[in-house]
């Protein structure tokens, strides 16, 4: 990331996600986190949910149903006009858990195309706080140039 100052966001975050091994560097890019427990969503910025799932999360959650549950509920949150996100951390190839990737590629598939989720898919920890910053920061900029500017009527 560069050495450009950014302005400090507060993300709220789960109180049931667990703590981030590197969210110290977050303070670098002045993100900080308020723990409370949310309706939807692991973070929460503005009217951006995002569900984070580490690769074997994910597979879990598709064999044991959760992901239907939870994507229900972030259909009912965009339907007020929030935008969802689930960032899957992790490759695909490297799951621990026994479940075909077509299923999981599937999925995926279904949550984009079906629901009108969007999934981003990361590496590791890091690239997800990174993405995690990224999307605030274009949530706020498409807000922004929402709004009147003085000069116009």
């Amino acid at each position: 990331m560069t050495n450009t100052k950014k302005e400090q966001i507060v993300v709220f975050q789960d109180d049931r996600e667990p703590e981030c091994q590197i969210m110290s560097d977050l303070q670098n890019w002045n993100v900080t986190f308020e723990s409370k427990r949310l309706i939807c969503g692991d973070y929460v910025y503005k009217n951006l949910i995002i569900e984070r799932k580490t690769m074997d999360d994910f597979c879990s959650s598709i064999l044991d149903r959760r992901m239907i549950y939870q994507t229900e509920k972030m259909k009912k949150e965009m339907e007020e006009g929030k935008e969802c996100f689930v960032v899957v951390i992790g490759n695909i190839k490297d799951r621990k858990i026994d479940i075909h990737e077509n299923c999981v590629l599937g999925k995926i598939c279904s949550l984009v195309y079906k629901h009108k989720i969007k999934v981003i898919q990361c590496d590791d920890e890091f690239q997800f706080l990174y993405c995690l910053r990224n999307l605030c920061d274009k949530y706020d900029y498409n807000e922004m140039s929402k709004m009147p500017r003085k000069n116009e009527k």
